[in-house]
């Protein structure tokens, strides 16, 4: 290689620093039961955050019709709103309508097929599940602790009991949906390095990506929890 193809090289590098990655865990519907994360601190996290760039959990026609939502009503409520007032790029999650359901098919049947076949079983999760919930809004004070370790080790046993009990479908499905996040994300970063992107999903989902997203070619991932633990929500309030 000559010199010149070298120095080439090296300053093309030089000149793609990586993108900075905070996933910021939302609570749909529990953002009302969440004091300390209701719309008004969702919207201080974002803009506390700093982003570029917001990546969100919605497919593209949802985003271009901005639909009315009846489980992401963060998104009516507080995240439609915000970008009319701050301008941010954005990029979509979720395939659009007919990919989507390729996805979820297999998902959708085999977490039906548990529920008529082993309704015991299925009953004792939903239990599970509920118990749960009941004990992470203790735990959820603000957005940090819903983004934080604990949340996130909740979340990935949750799933893990899931995929044991539903079997294959669950299991592939969750991946194959969340992988597709993974994948929006990445291409978000290829295409915006050096730039914060802040990747809005739901709290199930936060775990899943910020394991597959640490050490992914071109992204810095920062520590969200540790973030908003920073930001000083009177002052942004203030904006």
């Amino acid at each position: 290689m000559s010199l010149i193809a070298t120095f080439l090289l090296a300053a093309a590098g030089a000149a793609s620093p990586p993108a900075e990655v905070a996933v910021l865990s939302t609570l749909h519907g529990l953002h009302a039961e969440v004091p300390g994360y209701g719309d008004a601190a969702l919207a201080d996290a974002i803009r506390g955050l700093s982003p570029d760039l917001l990546c969100l959990e919605v497919s593209p026609e949802a985003l271009a019709e901005r639909r009315a939502e009846t489980v992401k009503v963060e998104y009516p409520g507080v995240v439609y709103p915000l970008l009319d007032r701050e301008r941010y790029d954005t990029c979509t999650l979720e395939p659009a309508r007919e990919a989507a359901q390729a996805i979820i098919g297999p998902y959708v049947a085999a977490n039906q097929a548990f529920a008529e076949g082993s309704p015991d079983a299925a009953k004792a999760f939903s239990d599970y599940s509920e118990a749960m919930y009941a004990l992470l809004r203790r735990h959820w004070r603000d957005a940090a602790s819903v983004n934080d370790a604990t949340t996130d080790q909740m979340m990935q046993g949750k799933h893990a009991i899931q995929e044991a009990l539903v079997g294959p479908g669950e299991a592939a499905g969750w991946a194959a949906w969340n992988r597709h996040f993974s994948e929006r994300v990445q291409e978000a970063a290829s295409k915006h390095p050096g730039k914060r992107i802040v990747v809005l999903v739901g709290a199930e989902h936060g775990y899943w990506l910020r394991r597959d997203l640490a050490g992914a070619p071109g992204i810095t991932l920062l520590d969200t929890a540790s973030l908003l633990r920073r930001v000083e929500i009177g002052a942004l309030r203030a904006w």
